[in-house]
């Protein structure tokens, strides 16, 4: 799933590709990707707009129109935008196409887990959708007071959008993993020291990633994401890798560098 590092590369690639061109058309091929909207809803609000300018909060996109309003994506698990010249370039699973005066955005997406909306800002929809704060505007002393407020398995909090928005299943593996931090620890129990690493390493994961556009095969071999995988072997202590299933995800870890926290 798209988490903050491929949505932030997303707003790049349309950033660079998608800006200030009139659009023509904007068809929702599958009605299921503007719910709870009407697809003429969408398709009126663009229509005859531009895409003037682009934000990102966590894991959501937003693009302000030339014509009032904001356009909001949100990726889902297999979703990214493809921009395009000629019809017979368009990819097989668009599911929402801007048409431009010259060449197409498409929103390709297999299994139809995303969304394309509209919103009066970006703040309305943050609000609404009871959304943390994106991850990485929080201070260290933010990050840590969310923490000492919440309950449950570590990995868990970091995953909760209400809390703080941006990361999921695979960012919260690593972050865990860079930090030596049992996913299944209770988070109430971390220590200090625990609390300031994570901090630190949540930050330095996703902006590794973000520099390299997202790509996971791009990052270092030291890090847990090159090796998650059945079979694999922990990048730093050679040890087996262990799965468990927490909150319906399978996480992988260390047992032997990761623990329950206290320093």
């Amino acid at each position: 799933m798209p988490e903050l590092p491929e949505v932030e590369t997303y707003r790049r690639y349309i950033e660079s590709t998608s800006m200030h061109r009139p659009i023509v058309r904007a068809e929702a091929k599958n009605p299921l990707i503007v719910r709870p909207f009407q697809a003429r809803t969408i398709s009126t609000a663009v229509e005859g707009s531009a895409f003037l300018r682009s934000c990102r909060h966590g894991k959501n996109l937003f693009l302000e129109l030339s014509r009032g309003g904001w356009l909001t994506w949100h990726f889902g698990m297999t979703g990214e935008p493809v921009f395009f010249e000629r019809m017979r370039d368009e990819p097989p699973h668009d599911r929402f196409l801007f048409t431009f005066e010259n060449g197409h955005l498409a929103f390709s997406d297999a299994r139809m887990l995303g969304r394309i909306g509209v919103t009066a800002s970006p703040d309305e929809y943050v609000r609404k959708k009871k959304l943390g704060p994106d991850v990485l505007t929080l201070t260290e002393k933010d990050f840590t007071r969310i923490l000492e407020r919440s309950r449950g398995a570590a990995k868990m909090v970091l995953m909760d959008q209400h809390k703080m928005s941006g990361v999921g299943n695979l960012y919260s593996d690593e972050a865990l993993f860079q930090s030596g931090i049992d996913p299944r620890a209770p988070v109430q129990c971390l220590g200090s020291g625990d609390k300031e690493r994570l901090y630190h390493n949540v930050r330095k994961v996703l902006r590794r990633s973000i520099e390299r556009g997202g790509d996971l095969s791009r990052l270092p071999q030291t890090y847990l994401l090159r090796h998650r995988s059945r079979g694999e072997r922990c990048p730093r202590c050679g040890g087996d890798l262990l799965t468990i299933t927490l909150g319906g995800r399978t996480s992988y870890f260390c047992p032997h560098c990761q623990r329950e926290g206290g320093t």
